[in-house]
């Protein structure tokens, strides 16, 4: 479907007691792109994310990630493969530190997991040393750095969210894909968002994003796919998708 993708969606469908959220829908992705998901709410977009994360198992069709499927794996195999993801709520460790959090992110790519993450023991001080210089990296690409160690529930939401992002970097993904990231954020966060976005992609990061903010979406994304009641109602360039007639009557109300 989509030559050298990294990521291709064929013909996926999925239901829900008789409520069909997503109908045939099919797409690819770039490796290094940046491609969102727009539509309306109840458009199928987070049932989508959940299926290509193992959230849940498509009704039919595939998915294929580096050329394997991955539609019947779950979500651990995921991580370690190379797909992570942020939350559309907020989802930390809220009792953990700044840096701990970012500890947990790395545990799918340490030989001792999740407990020699946040642990002190003797026989993981070699690798709590290196991932611990990993974590201050990523709290410092993301500007974070000067809170290693403030307790994760104690900060304010905008920066919650760029935790969550450094958390999901963590696990060293080749596919990051981003719930709602500016949800909740004010239009200082959401340029600074959309910048962090960019500077992910120079790393050689493919990013799918949903999201409701407009401005943003058009300004950072190489492709926008729009959902209209589970079907795909329309793909393209931001320049295409705006002046597209049907997303217009669909997704703006026009």
């Amino acid at each position: 479907m989509g030559e050298n993708a990294l990521l291709e969606i064929e013909a996926v469908s999925k239901s829900f007691g008789g409520i069909q959220a997503l109908y045939n829908v099919s797409f690819a992705v770039r490796p290094e792109a940046i491609h969102a998901i727009i539509g309306p709410n109840g458009a199928g977009k987070t049932t989508l994310f959940n299926i290509i994360t193992g959230v849940y198992t498509p009704d039919s069709g595939r998915i294929r990630f580096k050329d394997t499927e991955i539609q019947r794996r779950n979500v651990h195999e995921l991580v370690a493969y190379g797909i992570a993801r942020t939350f559309q709520n907020v989802e930390l460790f809220e009792s953990l530190t700044v840096l701990e959090n970012v500890l947990v992110g790395q545990y799918v790519r340490t030989r001792c997991g999740f407990w020699g993450a946040v642990g002190r023991w003797s026989w993981v001080r070699k690798e709590e040393r290196e991932a611990r210089e990993r974590a201050m990296e990523l709290l410092g690409f993301v500007g974070l750095q000067d809170l290693a160690e403030k307790r994760s529930g104690d900060l304010a939401f905008g920066w919650q969210r760029l935790l969550e992002i450094a958390r999901a970097l963590a696990s060293q993904p080749n596919l990051l894909l981003l719930d709602e990231p500016a949800a909740g954020l004010n239009a200082v966060e959401t340029r600074r968002l959309g910048e962090l976005i960019q500077k992910i992609r120079e790393q050689g990061i493919t990013v799918v994003l949903v999201e409701h903010d407009m401005n943003l979406t058009m300004e950072i994304s190489d492709r926008i796919l729009v959902l209209d009641q589970g079907r795909r109602l329309a793909e393209g360039s931001p320049r295409e998708v705006q002046t597209n007639e049907a997303v217009m009557s669909a997704y703006l109300g026009k």
